[in-house]
């Protein structure tokens, strides 16, 4: 397996679409409103002006496209320390869909099995999905420590989803960053550095192109 290539702040490469930076701004803009959604839950719950179930999941709809948001440790959200921030998204492949005869879109359904495991990993807060145009989704997960998103990632259904990302989407950038002061604060994210996995036109068809940023 080669080595990601290293690429600069402002760098396109070519035949590699999910490295444009504009995307950057989008995806930020993105991260920045699913953060909004995990601020005003935890402001209500403060408030005691709604009862929660750590771990239960909240769905709703925005437009007609669905909205997730499962508080894992609420304490840990507001009580002022800094938090971890992941944020996922993918270039969605157009075939990739539920087939014919389905109601479920396979990204969706992975997404409800990911969101079964948090119990096993305490340092997970919040784990934030939004469905976009054209059966697109991103994520957005606030935990404690770096190690926690590695302790994660070696989960049965973690290595599955990623075993499925090739058929799912074309592209994938993962970025990783920090929420000075945990929810409670009026703090953005700050983005580190991003990840880049492009899987190429066919899935399977030719080595997966990887690539890492530091903002």
């Amino acid at each position: 397996v080669s080595s990601p290539a290293v690429i600069g702040p402002d760098e396109m490469v070519a035949d590699h679409p999910c490295t444009d930076p504009d995307l950057y701004a989008a995806d930020r803009g993105l991260l920045a409103y699913m953060l909004q959604d995990v601020r005003a839950l935890a402001r209500l719950v403060t408030k005691g002006a709604v009862d929660v179930v750590e771990y239960e999941p909240l769905v709703w709809f925005v437009h007609g496209l669905k909205r997730r948001l499962v508080p894992c440790d609420l304490a840990r959200l507001v009580n002022g320390r800094d938090l971890e921030a992941v944020g996922f998204f993918g270039s969605r492949r157009r075939e990739s869909k539920g087939g014919a005869g389905s109601d479920e879109d396979p990204i969706d359904g992975l997404d409800a099995r990911l969101t079964q495991e948090f119990r096993r990993y305490p340092g997970i807060a919040s784990y934030s999905t939004i469905e976009t145009v054209d059966g697109f989704w991103a994520n957005l997960v606030l935990h404690s420590v770096p190690s926690d998103a590695e302790d994660w990632r070696g989960s049965e259904v973690h290595r599955g989803a990623v075993r499925m990302s090739p058929t799912l989407y074309r592209d994938v950038r993962i970025h990783n960053g920090q929420l000075a002061g945990g929810v409670d604060s009026t703090s953005e994210i700050v983005l580190h550095g991003t990840k880049y996995w492009d899987y190429g036109l066919v899935p399977d068809t030719q080595p997966t192109w990887t690539a890492v940023r530091t903002w």
